[in-house]
Order: structure tokens, then C-alpha cells, then sequence
């Protein structure tokens, strides 16, 4: 009894007191020290049971309950490469562990190696990690739990938007939704979004995009944690000539520029243009050009195909020699005639 009272006080208080009730008819103590015994040692057991610690199965789960409120929790939707997944193999530590998924979607078990787990749900993986720790002769029957972190990596988003920065959302990550978190794009937005990942940065995907936002549903598509996205700013065109306004122009306001559009941005032909020698200069990826040779004045009236316009493309508008100067005939007529009556007084 002495060791049990050293030891655990208040399990040793709760025993005394049981003994103390069962002798009750037996042994008579002092009045006074029973009457404390039979007072205090109940709440000494209540004590007890409130501050006796859980059974490890309890604060397994109840540990796992407060890490998927924070940042980690179950999820219906694909499991993507960079998110991190930790698998809770309840009744064994050994088996439980934490791991990030690589490239090619597969993370490391311990006594099962190599599982792809990419493309799958909680619950699916959760059925694959158990069903190979039952054929393995790991466990008989195996309680899985798999959750995930997807806000371990993040998604850079750079360039032509109104909030770059690095964003780690919950849930699907679709490119509109992820550029909608970056606070939209800006009115410099070209036609082309890069997307390259840490894993491999020289490798970079190339997406056409409509800036304008009239045709973004068969452009969407899903980006995935450690990716980064890289909004290009829009594309000049050149226009010169016999123009208004010859100079540099974007072409991000349209779905697909013109050649009658941007003469138009230009403010339009002069008078005395050759318009059936207007020329376009085409830049080529191997750093040549290629010369197109347009009537414009066939084009304006849709009479010939109006080609679409791209990114440093150069247009010019030759004047005419023989129209600037029949138009310069009357100018010269009415000087000499001035000088004439000038003369004759």
C-alpha cells in the first residue's frame, strides 16, 4: 500500500477509499478521519480521470483531427507532384509517414517502397496504401488515413497581372482561377502565358491566350503546386508610311489584329498613298524576314484577304510620286498664278 501511495497518489487515494467501503462494517476509525477520507477522495478520483492522459489510438486521431484543420486535410480532388501527403497508419508510427510527391507523382513508403499515388484521392490512396500493407503481411487489417497539404508549395505567378507574388489555394488550381487570385491581368496582357515547375525550369510550356477573355474554356486547364506561371506582356506591330500616325503600336486589344485594323489605329492612309505597294515585313524565328506585298486598297474594300498581324510585324504605306504631285498642280497653279496678276499690275 506504501508503494502504491508513492507512486500513484491519487489511483492509491481511490483503492483506500474502495477498501474503506467495503470494511466499512468491519473497522471503525475515528469519526473525523473517516468523514475526510469519504470527502476528499472522490474528487481525488474525478481529478484523476480528468487529467489521465488518452490511449495512443485517441491522440492519434485526435492529433490527426487538429493537423487537417489546419493545413492539412482530406481531399476529393487528383493528387498533384509538390504537394506534400502524409499517411497515418493508425496503431503503427513505424508505417506512418510524411513525403512529398515527386515529378512523377510517386512518394516513398517505409516496407513498401515506391507508391504512385498522382491523379488519386484521399480515399483511393488510402485503399492502394492498404491493400499493399495487406499483401505485404505488413498488418492484417491496416487503418489508413491519407491527407494532404496542398498549401506546402505554392504557385509563382509573374508578369502582366495586378498582384504577382506566390499563391498556395486549396482545392483546383485552374490557370483563370490562379490568375483571378493575382488580381487579373493587365491591360499590357499578350497572347502568351509560359508555365515551367522547380523540377525542371529549362522545360516550358507555351499556352496561347486570349487576353480579351472571349475564349478561355478550351485554354484552361489545371496548374499544379511548384509550377510557375509567367504572363508575357502583348506584342508590338510598327506602322509607317504615308500614315497619320506612324509609330509602335500593341495589338493586345483584339482577339486577332488586322492589316486594315492596325492602319486604322494609325489613323489612316494619307492622300497620294501607293496603296497597291504596301508591304508587310514579317521577322522570322531564325532572325530573317519575309515581304509580303499587299493592296490596300483592295483589302479596305474586301476585295482581297486581310491578313492578320503579329508580334513586331512592320507595315508600310509607300507614298506616290506621280499623286503627290498632281496634287501639288493646283497648289503651283495658284502660286504662279498670283505671281502672274502680280506682275501684270
Amino acid at each position: 500500500m506504501i508503494a502504491l501511495l508513492a507512486n500513484e497518489p491519487a489511483v492509491a487515494m481511490c483503492a483506500v477509499n474502495s477498501i474503506h467501503r467495503k470494511a466499512w462494517a468491519g473497522y471503525r476509525p475515528g469519526v473525523g478521519i473517516l468523514i475526510a477520507l469519504l470527502l476528499v477522495m472522490p474528487l481525488a478520483c474525478i481529478g484523476q480521470a480528468m487529467t489521465a492522459p488518452p490511449s495512443p489510438a485517441i491522440a492519434s486521431a485526435s492529433s490527426l483531427t487538429r493537423t487537417s484543420a489546419g493545413t492539412t486535410g482530406l481531399t476529393d480532388e487528383p493528387i498533384y507532384p509538390g504537394e506534400l501527403v502524409n499517411v497515418d497508419v493508425f496503431q503503427a508510427p513505424d508505417l506512418s509517414t510524411s513525403s512529398r510527391v515527386s515529378q512523377s507523382g510517386d512518394i516513398a513508403m517505409p516496407y513498401l517502397g515506391i507508391i504512385h499515388v498522382a491523379g488519386l484521392n484521399s480515399a483511393t490512396a488510402s485503399d492502394l496504401i492498404t491493400k499493399g500493407l495487406k499483401d505485404s503481411n505488413q498488418m492484417r487489417d491496416p487503418r489508413v488515413m491519407v491527407t494532404v497539404d496542398s498549401t506546402s508549395t505554392g504557385i509563382t505567378i509573374l508578369g502582366e497581372v495586378k498582384s504577382p507574388g506566390v499563391f498556395s489555394p486549396p482545392g483546383k488550381h485552374l490557370l483563370s482561377d490562379m490568375l483571378a487570385m493575382a488580381g487579373g491581368l493587365t491591360t499590357s496582357t499578350g497572347r502568351v502565358i509560359e508555365i515551367s515547375s522547380e523540377a525542371a525550369p529549362e522545360q516550358k510550356t507555351l499556352i496561347a491566350w486570349d487576353p480579351t477573355l472571349h475564349n478561355t474554356s478550351a485554354l484552361d486547364r489545371f496548374v499544379y503546386p511548384g509550377q510557375r506561371i509567367l504572363v508575357k506582356p502583348c506584342g508590338l506591330i510598327y506602322v509607317g508610311g504615308n500614315v497619320a500616325r506612324p509609330g509602335a503600336y500593341p495589338i493586345c486589344g483584339s482577339q486577332q489584329m488586322k492589316v486594315s485594323q492596325a492602319i486604322a489605329l494609325a489613323g489612316g492612309l494619307l492622300a497620294a498613298t501607293y496603296q497597291s505597294h504596301t508591304i508587310l515585313v514579317r521577322p522570322q524565328p531564325d532572325g530573317s524576314r519575309v515581304v509580303l506585298h499587299l493592296d490596300l486598297a483592295k483589302v479596305l474594300r474586301s476585295r482581297q484577304a486581310d491578313p492578320a498581324v503579329q508580334d513586331d510585324d512592320i507595315i508600310f504605306a509607300p507614298p506616290s510620286g506621280l499623286k503627290l504631285a498632281l496634287l501639288r498642280v493646283p497648289d503651283y497653279a495658284a502660286s504662279l498664278a498670283a505671281e502672274l496678276l502680280y506682275v501684270y499690275h
